[in-house]
């Protein structure tokens, strides 16, 4: 009985671990691929010189304080901030996930095998399927207004439609962003999928 209970013990922190490591590594993917896609589309240049600079200008470029872009009034100066602060937060968060993930694989004793990956393919692909899901029944416009309130201080992110930042950035940007995003993700999970089948063969 105490060897079955300590087998059984085994078997529930290895799946556990494999559990840990495989959301550990989903984590990485959403939060590398948000963080690589942004440089790529800062980096691809922007005919509109105004929001090429505000872009810059998120990821990083300059003092880390409010922009001195004439064009933009002191609610969309201190609303660019915010969102230098979330981006500058959100790369810190994919690097410290990104050193726990390794940590955790090194200690997943059955990585070798692929089972971590190929559970991280399936978690990855039912979460865009969800996500997919949700935009699909209440729309993006929600879910942006959503996510939108939730990381940023009410009454700072609502602007007119004549605002420069509107202007610049219409909810079409956004959308496109995200389609790109999405698509990106589906193509590594797909791949992971894919690599662990053929490999299993």
């Amino acid at each position: 009985m105490a060897k079955l209970e300590r087998t059984l013990a085994r078997q529930l922190s290895a799946a556990v671990l494999l559990g840990l490591t495989s959301i550990g590594w989903v984590l990485v993917l959403y939060l590398g691929e948000w963080v690589v896609l942004l440089h790529i589309y800062a980096g691809a240049g922007d005919a509109v010189v105004l929001r090429q600079e505000i872009v810059a200008y998120l990821l990083g470029a300059g003092a880390e304080s409010l922009p001195s872009m004439n064009a933009l009034n002191l609610a969309e100066a201190r609303h660019l901030l915010d969102v230098r602060r979330l981006f500058a937060a959100l790369e810190t968060l994919f690097y410290g996930v990104l050193a726990v993930s390794v940590l955790l694989l090194v200690l997943q004793r059955h990585f070798a095998a692929g089972r971590m990956w190929l559970l991280t393919s399936y978690v990855g692909l039912i979460s865009i399927l969800l996500l997919g899901l949700l935009i699909a029944l209440g729309g993006f416009v929600p879910l942006f207004v959503w996510l939108h309130s939730v990381v940023f201080p009410a009454g700072t992110w609502v602007f007119p439609d004549n605002s420069v930042l509107i202007q610049l950035f219409p909810l079409a940007y956004f959308l496109r962003f995200g389609v790109l995003y999405t698509a990106a993700l589906v193509l590594i999970f797909t791949g992971l999928l894919i690599g662990n089948h053929r490999r299993s063969r």
